[in-house]
């Protein structure tokens, strides 16, 4: 059901969503370091896996829209 919903957006918005993972990707890798620094050990990545399995599945749904555009 939800990768209907994911098939049914358009390429700008798909970008979009890649956009401001990758930001909240980015500010999370910040907040990792700074827990190093501050804890002296590393903290779990958990959120960072979460946010790019999100991040590959956009791109995957906007290669094959690519791929299903072109063909058809």
């Amino acid at each position: 059901m939800i990768a209907n919903k994911l098939a049914n957006l358009t390429d700008a918005e798909l970008q979009l969503m890649e956009k401001i993972l990758h930001k909240e990707f980015l500010y999370e890798a910040e907040q990792n370091k700074t827990w190093k620094t501050k804890n002296s050990y590393e903290r779990p990545f958990q959120r960072s896996r979460g946010i790019m399995n999100c991040i590959t599945a956009i791109k995957g749904q906007r290669e094959l829209n690519k791929t299903l555009e072109t063909r058809w």
